[in-house]
């Protein structure tokens, strides 16, 4: 009777467990590796001795919402994301989180088309390119200040 007891008292404490939020804490040895994976599929590691981390599937990108939802930064810069609609971004601080209209913008380089409000189906390539566009439409830029 006291070993039912026990192993009761046991799994009661492991599933309440399981259903708070807890920390994973990991120390990887040297050359050590961490992976995820099921059965038979690997889907993420990640090498001690490199540091480097494999996604061994696809990678998912929520629709950036705002300045959090959906961005790839690269330190305290956004470096890729697609707010608006239709817009596709990449460049550190490239584009911004306020504009509305309707979109279909593409713009890669360093601290490009920061202004726009409203513009649409604007292309532009380079750093600083469009910086100052707001309203402007069907654009096509390439070069520095462009």
């Amino acid at each position: 009777m006291k070993l039912k007891i026990s192993i009761l008292l046991i799994c009661n404490l492991l599933i309440c467990n399981l259903l708070n939020a807890q920390s994973i804490n990991l120390t990887l040895g040297p050359g050590g590796a961490f992976t995820l994976k099921d059965a038979s599929t690997n889907y993420l590691t990640l090498n001690q001795s490199t540091g480097e981390i494999n996604i061994l599937r696809s990678l998912r990108l929520e629709n950036t919402t705002n300045s959090t939802t959906g961005v790839i930064n690269k330190g305290t810069f956004s470096f890729l994301h697609n707010y608006g609609a239709q817009n596709t971004f990449l460049g550190l601080a490239t584009g911004n989180f306020t504009m509305t209209g309707l979109g279909g913008n593409t713009i890669v380089g360093f601290s490009s088309f920061r202004s726009n409000t409203t513009g649409y189906e604007n292309t532009g390539m380079g750093p600083n390119v469009l910086f100052s566009n707001t309203t402007g439409y069907l654009n096509t830029a390439f070069g520095t200040f462009s």
